[in-house]
This record gives structure tokens, C-alpha cells and sequence, in this order.
């Protein structure tokens, strides 16, 4: 029987999807820790897969642009 070591199981934080990889395998590449900031200055790490991690780079595009929006929007005081 062969032995293989050196493989990290990957649990996505928001849709559960797992996976037992290699550390040297291309689809490790796949999973991405996101850091997230909240209104309060909490900071949230959570692991995505693939899928997940590509809906949260639209999410997090919509919030950039929404800020962008924000930034440049001249209060009256």
C-alpha cells in the first residue's frame, strides 16, 4: 500500500464544499483566504473555494465601487 503526506483538507466557509489536497497540487491554488473589514474595524478571515471566492470578487467589486461613489460625494456642512 502507498503512503501519501503532506495533504491539508479545505473547508469552504460559505458553502461547505471540502477537499484533501497536496500542498504542491495546482487546485490548492484554488482556495483563497479573504479578509474583510467590518463597519466597527473587526477583521474577518475566511477560506473560500473557487466558486465562492469568484462571487466574492463581484460582491467585493460592487463595494469598491459603491465606496469609490461614497468618496466622491461632496457633503454640504
Amino acid at each position: 500500500m502507498a503512503k501519501t503526506e503532506n495533504y491539508t483538507h479545505y473547508v469552504c466557509d460559505r458553502c461547505g464544499a471540502d477537499a484533501y489536497l497536496a500542498a504542491n497540487s495546482a487546485a490548492a491554488n484554488d482556495w483563497r483566504d479573504v479578509e474583510r473589514f467590518d463597519q466597527y474595524g473587526s477583521k474577518a478571515t475566511r477560506l473560500l473555494c473557487k466558486s465562492c471566492t469568484d462571487a466574492y470578487k463581484q460582491l467585493a467589486a460592487q463595494q469598491d465601487a459603491a465606496f469609490q461613489a461614497f468618496m466622491a460625494a461632496k457633503e454640504q456642512r
